[in-house]
């Protein structure tokens, strides 16, 4: 969903706040964990560019978070689509269903 609208100031704190609430999380993966740290940095240092997210990177996934968290702060998606990247607990949850 693209909102077009960029993200107030205290959304971005309220955002940082359940994105590190998630990383506390028991069961994360080292993909989740690595993309989350650095959409954490994203946020607090106003990146909105793909090309100031790290070269570090080691995973796709971490790589995907932090370009969903690019787009958060242009208004290209929401917090619950940036918060809610499943952990490995929340897929083995669904798959039990």
């Amino acid at each position: 969903m693209i909102t077009n609208t960029q993200p107030s100031e205290d959304k971005i704190e309220a955002t940082i706040t359940k994105i590190y609430d998630k990383l506390e999380t028991p069961g994360i993966t080292a993909a989740v964990k690595e993309g989350y740290e650095e959409a954490v940095d994203i946020l607090a240092d106003d990146k909105r560019k793909y090309t100031d997210i790290s070269p570090l990177l080691k995973t796709t996934q971490g790589r995907a978070i932090a370009v969903l968290a690019v787009d958060y702060l242009n208004g290209e998606c929401t917090q619950k689509v940036l918060c809610g990247v499943p952990i490995k607990k929340d897929i083995l949850k669904s798959f039990k269903k």
